[in-house]
């Protein structure tokens, strides 16, 4: 018995579309754009996994793992633009099947993260620390860390990619001791803030690692959330600030 094909309602479109951030992830092109003054969709509902496969496409697929058993469900839909919808329909391959599983596997757990931002809160006292990281470009201010006092390199597993994993490094030997000294006049400024704010940072990396174990993830999501959570200071910023607390032991 065939599966009935269930269109997306407008708000899930919505969310597919900003899922994606209005780009097709296979080839980049905008999913709307504006004519005669009116926006316009380019962009279709792709199923991952087929609603109806073939006899080819179960064999091909059939040790593959799946996002959703209900096919219609919403964590089996991707927003592409209609050619590459097309193109990925015809033939359906196993390797480009597992480039959007990964795809969309990685923006769900995305979403369950920013769902959780809210409900985590970081004081508002971290803000002079960005600001001072923003506004000081004398490098003579700057005390770099003994390499053999990191301690990123124990901690690291294989999931943190090595492009991130230099970053680190390098963020907490060049920031790491004039954070710290930051966060020490912020105490004398406001009693007992770097405990609180070390506490907030913590208790939200445990509450990411109960469902993700990727370190990579973890650490893009905690540098996101310290972003939104900071009125949307730079995330380059908000990376070091992360990585003070890698060394610091708050995370990972």
């Amino acid at each position: 018995m065939s599966n009935t094909r269930r269109n997306p309602t407008d708000n899930e479109s919505a969310m597919l579309l900003s899922e994606v951030e209005n780009l097709c992830p296979l080839c980049s092109i905008t999913l709307m754009y504006e004519k005669n003054g009116q926006k316009k969709k380019r962009f279709e509902a792709a199923h991952i996994y087929p609603l109806n496969p073939t006899p080819y496409e179960a064999g091909i697929l059939e040790n593959e793992e799946r996002l959703h058993e209900d096919v219609n469900h919403l964590n089996n839909f991707i927003a592409l633009c209609r050619r590459c919808h097309k193109q990925f329909d015809h033939p359906r391959t196993v390797e480009e099947y597992r480039k959007l599983y990964n795809l969309k596997k990685m923006l769900i757990a995305r979403a369950e993260a920013r769902d959780k931002y809210h409900d985590y809160q970081i004081e508002l006292e971290i803000k002079q620390i960005i600001f001072k990281l923003l506004d000081d470009s004398n490098d003579a201010d700057f005390s770099p860390l003994g390499m053999n006092a990191l301690k990123l390199d124990e901690k690291a597993d294989d999931t943190l990619t090595g492009i991130t994993k230099r970053k680190i490094r390098n963020d907490i030997t060049d920031y790491y001791i004039y954070i710290r000294e930051q966060f020490n006049l912020l105490d004398k400024q406001v009693p007992d803030s770097f405990e609180l704010i070390a506490s907030q940072v913590r208790t939200f990396y445990l509450k990411l690692r109960k469902t993700e174990k990727s370190q990579q993830t973890i650490y893009e999501q905690l540098t996101e959330w310290l972003s939104k959570k900071t009125e949307n200071s730079t995330k380059e910023v908000c990376g070091i600030i992360i990585s003070f607390f890698i060394q610091n032991c708050e995370v990972f």
